[in-house]
């Protein structure tokens, strides 16, 4: 048994090298962001290929977290 208040993600991930980190940072500094305007807030997108994909979501309306068109990891339809 394992008592941490750390999360389960940090403690059993492969540790980063490096070369690794590196690259992580290239890609973030490489990636295309844009902002879409959502009536109740907003959400970010990160354009990989010709899709975007949400990143993350800001809102005032608790629905919009609920809806499965706004979630993170998602592609977003341009419109």
């Amino acid at each position: 048994m394992l008592y941490t208040v750390r999360p389960l993600e940090r403690i059993y991930a492969t540790p980063r090298t490096k070369e690794t980190l590196k690259k992580e940072q290239k890609e973030r500094e490489e990636a295309q962001y844009r902002e879409v305007t959502l009536p109740h807030g907003r959400i970010v997108t990160r354009q990989q290929g010709e899709d975007y994909i949400i990143e993350r979501i800001h809102s005032t309306d608790m629905s919009d977290y609920l809806n499965s068109d706004y979630s993170p990891g998602s592609s977003y339809k341009q419109q």
